[in-house]
Order: structure tokens, then C-alpha cells, then sequence
């Protein structure tokens, strides 16, 4: 009986298996690092996307080298562009505490927080993506982002419902962003894989 070569084994799809595993629980470890210190949760978010959208292109670069490098290119835009979102985000929590307190007015108030509450989610969720296509800056992010959103809302709903359950997921469980961070932005990517114009400018970005 013919016994296979090590070198049968090590190219064999047991290993390209376990590669992408690996490949996956060290960019997930890397967005940890990266959302542990809150300046750099933006950009480590960005570049957790950029870097799993490369992955769907074909591109086999070294985990580490091309985390950090997106991360350098996408500081400045996406801290800024979610800087920007802060006070919105931090109205719409304190409004949240607020209302199940207002009596016979909290119907009516719980109504307008989630209607502002969630265009702001789908939107917010959103912008990680387009960050990740390299914008120009702040502005055209968010033209892209709406943009999206509009063209493609199912992609878009995704998208939002996928990082609400992450979300959920890794606070119930810190150790599972492990798991969760880099197969979720793979979840992400395909939803919006039919953007060409998304590969087009990523390619320029890089």
C-alpha cells in the first residue's frame, strides 16, 4: 500500500483547513487587542473587515503584517468618522434609561427612540464596510454608506442583524470574540460581495 507523502499531507485540504481556522482565530484575537484599547476600536473594526474582504479575494498575506497595515490606513478616517456618531450614540442610551420612566408617555416615546435608534444602528453598523473600501475621507464614507444601504437594504439589514448578535454573543461571553469577530466579518463581506465597486477601491487603498 502506497503511504501519502508529508508533503501530500501538508498540502492536502486537512491542512488548508486547519490553516484557515488558524487564520481566523488570529485575526480575531488581533480585533480583541485592537477594540481593548477604545481609541483603536474603529480602526481595528476596519481593519478586521478590510483584512477577511482580502481573504475573499484571494489574497493569502500574512495575518499580522496586513491587519496592522490596514489598521494604519484607516486610522485617522474611521476614528473620525465614528468619533462623529458618538454623541448620537450616547443620546439615544441616555433616552433609554429615560423612557421607561415617563408614565403614560413612554408608548409614545419608546416609538420615536426606536425610530431613531434604528436607522442610526443600520447606518453605524454599516459604515464599518465602507470604511474598509478605503473612502477619502469622512464625508464620502458616509455617502457610501448610505448609498448601500439604499441600494442594497437586505445586504444592509444583514449586516446590522449579524453585528447586533455578535455583540450580544461576545458579552454574554467575552473569550467567544475568539470565535465570533473574523467569521462574522466573513458573514458581512459576502452579504456585500456583489459591490465590484467596493474591490475597485480597496485595490486602490492598499
Amino acid at each position: 500500500m502506497n503511504q501519502p507523502s508529508h508533503r501530500a499531507l501538508w498540502a492536502g485540504p486537512a491542512y488548508a483547513g486547519l490553516d484557515t481556522v488558524c487564520r481566523y482565530l488570529l485575526l480575531s484575537l488581533l480585533w480583541t487587542i485592537g477594540t481593548a484599547l477604545v481609541i483603536t476600536a474603529p480602526a481595528a473594526a476596519t481593519a478586521l473587515v478590510a483584512t477577511v474582504h482580502g481573504w475573499a479575494r484571494g489574497d493569502q498575506s500574512p495575518v499580522c503584517p496586513t491587519f496592522l497595515s490596514h489598521l494604519r490606513r484607516s486610522a485617522r478616517t474611521s476614528t473620525a468618522a465614528l468619533a462623529a456618531l458618538a454623541p448620537v450614540a450616547a443620546l439615544l442610551v441616555l433616552n433609554s434609561a429615560v423612557v421607561p420612566h415617563m408614565g403614560q408617555q413612554r408608548p409614545y416615546a419608546t416609538v420615536a427612540l426606536t425610530a431613531v435608534a434604528v436607522p442610526f444602528l443600520v447606518f453605524a453598523t454599516n459604515l464599518i464596510p465602507a470604511l474598509a473600501g478605503a473612502p477619502r475621507g469622512v464625508r464620502d464614507a458616509y455617502r457610501e454608506t448610505v448609498d448601500s444601504i439604499v441600494r442594497h437594504p437586505g445586504a444592509a439589514g444583514l449586516t446590522t442583524g449579524t453585528a447586533l448578535l455578535a455583540v450580544c454573543c461576545i458579552y454574554i461571553q467575552p473569550v467567544g470574540a475568539l470565535l465570533i469577530a473574523a467569521p462574522a466579518a466573513r458573514l458581512v463581506i459576502t452579504a456585500h460581495g456583489h459591490r465590484s465597486t467596493w474591490s475597485a477601491t480597496t485595490s486602490q487603498g492598499e
